[in-house]
């Protein structure tokens, strides 16, 4: 008995049917549109996992087989679903991340509002003993008559050039220029994901929203024994 010869003539059959590339289709249309998925919260997976994906999928080896087309359609429906999932669920879900990044306008924003944020998102506060208090560093280097500069970092004793977050106003108090870290907002900075704070600010600048220096705490407690 030719086990080659018969598996090759069942092969053949059920590729004139269509069969295979009905199968690879529906597995291809699954597994990339979980990998762009996930790709889109995580740029730098994404080739890797794209790359595996695709391997995987060619381990089968027909070279003895006689079905030279087969490695052809293979990789005919890879292109096509890859494609079509990066336009369709790639476009659908690139949408819906700028939606929930750009958020709602808000003209205005209290200091002491993105304080209390980064207070919440950065400091372990409910670490903090009964009589223990995080300090957080604030410096404002006001000038009302053209540009305030704004340093704030959730450790204590920061100087205003290292602290992790800086703002400019202008005169009126509008948002001129946000740096956070080593970065100012840019096209690689919003592909590479905002959460948290970095998210407000970035909704706040690019609506051209104004900040009010209002007052604002710089230690604070365990909200527990408060």
């Amino acid at each position: 008995m030719d086990m080659n010869l018969i598996i090759n003539n069942q092969l053949a059959a059920l590729n004139e049917e269509g069969y295979v590339e009905k199968i690879i289709k529906k597995q291809l249309e699954d597994t990339i549109k979980d990998i762009v998925e996930d790709s889109l919260r995580s740029w730098s997976d994404f080739g890797k996992g794209l790359k595996e994906a695709v391997r995987n999928q060619l381990q089968i080896n027909l070279e003895n087989l006689d079905i030279p087309s087969y490695n052809h359609i293979i990789l005919d429906v890879i292109k096509s679903e890859v494609e079509k999932s990066i336009h369709d669920v790639g476009v659908a879900k690139m949408q819906e991340n700028l939606q929930e990044l750009l958020g709602t306008k808000r003209e205005e924003v209290n200091f002491s509002e993105l304080i209390k944020e980064m207070v919440e998102d950065e400091c372990e506060l409910n670490e903090l003993d009964y009589e223990e208090v995080q300090e957080i560093t604030v410096h404002v280097d006001a000038d009302r008559r053209v540009l305030s500069f704004i340093y704030f970092d959730p450790e204590p004793d920061k100087s205003k050039y290292n602290c992790k977050y800086r703002l400019v106003l202008d005169k009126e108090g509008y948002i001129n220029s946000v740096e956070i870290s080593d970065k100012s907002f840019d096209k690689k900075t919003i592909m590479g994901g905002l959460y948290g704070l970095e998210a407000t600010l970035f909704k706040l600048y690019t609506h051209g929203s104004k900040v009010i220096m209002d007052d604002y705490e710089t230690e604070f407690s365990n909200p527990e024994y408060e």
